[in-house]
């Protein structure tokens, strides 16, 4: 068989490919993600906000959000 698809076939070496990825890394990568898309939300609605009627002052704690959004 092909070496590839040992992990499909239960026999002599089946334990070849182990799942590595854990629980806990994929709950706080998804965590991570959401904080990043809610910052770069509001950092939307700073941008756009500022220039709707003209307050300049939004943009700095919009470039801080686009920031920590990255």
């Amino acid at each position: 068989t092909c070496s590839y698809f040992k992990h499909f076939t239960p026999g002599e070496s089946s334990e070849i490919f182990e799942v590595t990825t854990q629980k806990e890394y994929s709950i706080s990568a998804a965590a991570i993600a959401i904080f990043s898309v809610g910052f770069a939300i509001i950092g939307t609605v700073c941008v756009l906000l500022s220039f709707q009627k003209k307050r300049d002052y939004l943009l700095k704690p919009a470039s801080m959000f686009y920031t920590f959004a990255g």
